[in-house]
This record gives C-alpha cells, structure tokens and sequence, in this order.
C-alpha cells in the first residue's frame, strides 16, 4: 500500500506554494511520508522567512509597486486618473444589463436592496465618460481600484481583487488599433512580454478582445459604440481594457495561488506568515 500526503499536510504545501512534483510523491509508510512532508515544509518555511525579511527592509508590496508603474505609464500617456465609489447602486448594476437571472448577479455582494459593492470598475467609468465628454474630446481615463464578486474557491480567483481599467472615448479613429495600444501599455510596464490575445464571449460585453498567458487570462478589452451605450449616454466610439492587477503579478512572478499576493493577513507581499 502506498502512501501520499493527507489532506492537511498538502494544504499546508499549498499554502507554502509547493511545487506540483511534492504532490505527486507516494511512499511505502506512514512515517516515511511523515518525516518527508517534514523536509519540505521546514524547506519552503525557511525560504519564506528570508523573503519575508528581505521584503520588510524593501518596505513596499509588489501589489503597490505595480499598481503605480502603470499609474505612471498611464499618466505619461494622456491619461487622467479618476476614482469612483466602491458602493455603487442597483440601478447601475441594471444598467450593465445585468439583471436576476444573469449569472454575474449571484456573485455581487449586496449590502441591502438598492446598493452593492462594485463588481467591476465599467459602471463609474461608462457615468464619467458621458460626463466628462461635455468637456474634453476625446475623454482619456484610468482608475485603479477594489473590486468585489464571490468567487468560487480557487487558486486564480479572489473576492477582493484590484482592477485597472483604462478608456479613451469621443474622437478616436480605429479603437481596434487603441485597444492594442492599451494592451502594450500595459504589458511592456509590467514587464510580461509574451501573451496572446484572441477573442472570446463576455456575460456583459457579448464579445471581448482577451489578454492570457499561459491560458490564464488577465485582461479583457472591449469596443464601442456597444448597445450598452445607450444606457449611459455614450454615443461615439470608445476603447476600453480591464487588467486584474493581482493575476499580473500571479504570472509575473510565477506563483500558483493569487492568495499570496491580495490583500490578506496570511500573507505579506507573497510570503507566509505562519512560519
């Protein structure tokens, strides 16, 4: 009879970020698979720790840091930054045309009847860019900010999750071409040079332009004028791009759990703090 690692002890590897081979090993006994779990969690603890200490002299999450190259790079580039409410209402929320029976809405945290925390930047973004309009042509934004869904448990989701979302909007010629402008912005600041863009079906959008690597996708582009203009009184062409700032860094760095670079208090900057 061969024996693997219990349920409790690869979820301690997982949490360790352990590499896929430690979980393929079998051994003869109880004791050996013991003493070998031992090993390799004293192991991956030890490399957490000098981490951990490097990253309190550096003093700056790689969350932040990456989060203000692309503040940066997206000022530099005719950008103005914005920020919207994290609350935000239903009536938004319908205006997406996002209504009960649309999967998206199972996952909104709703705090009561009429207003939920936002499970995407597009609807303060979709009201600035009807707004600002009035004033400047085209309208060029980003926000970076929160964004909250129940997920289903994973290694590529989270409930709390930071979004960028850059938009040009009014007198634009060929958002196509934009769209791959934003896309390059983006990668070439985070570093990613290889990553394949294609297009896919949205909940929301019917169809999106996807930026993935390695089959993980970590930003969705989208091109106006889009029948959800109307509800927004938006009616030039538009170009728009949302990027999951924590999957950037998830690839960037090569971790399998996107949990050790969110928001948490079981992990700092990527490493463990139970050790």
């Amino acid at each position: 009879m061969a024996f693997i690692f219990s349920k409790t002890q690869q979820q301690r590897l997982k949490e360790l970020d352990a590499p896929d081979e430690f979980f393929l090993l079998s051994f003869e006994t109880k004791s050996e698979r013991d003493k070998r779990f031992q090993e390799i969690s004293t192991s991956l603890e030890k490399y957490h720790r000098e981490n951990l200490m490097n990253f309190l002299m550096f003093k700056k999450p790689e969350l932040k840091r990456i989060e203000q190259a692309l503040e940066k790079a997206a000022i530099s580039e005719g950008f103005v930054e914005v920020l919207t409410p994290v609350i935000i209402s239903k009536s938004f929320i319908k205006r997406m045309e996002i209504k009960e029976n649309h999967s998206l809405w199972k996952q909104i945290f709703w705090l009561d009847e009429s207003r939920c925390l936002r499970p995407m930047l597009a609807p303060g973004l979709y009201h600035l860019m009807s707004q600002l309009r009035k004033f400047v042509n085209p309208v060029k934004i980003f926000e970076i900010g929160q964004c909250f869904r129940k997920e289903t448990t994973g290694q590529q989701h989270l409930e709390e999750f930071t979004m960028m979302n850059l938009v040009e909007y009014g007198d634009i010629l060929e958002p196509e071409k934009r769209i791959n402008y934003m896309i390059d912005l983006i990668m070439k600041n985070v570093g990613l040079k290889e990553y394949k863009v294609h297009q896919v079906d949205s909940l929301v959008y019917g169809t999106t332009i996807d930026v993935s690597i390695e089959g993980v996708e970590i930003a969705s582009a989208a091109i106006g004028p889009h029948p959800l203009d109307k509800n927004w009184n938006v009616y030039e062409p538009w170009a728009g791009i949302g990027v999951g700032i924590e999957r950037l860094i998830l690839l960037k760095e090569n971790f399998k759990n996107i949990k050790r670079i969110s928001r948490s208090l079981s992990y700092l900057n990527g490493w463990r703090l139970d050790i």
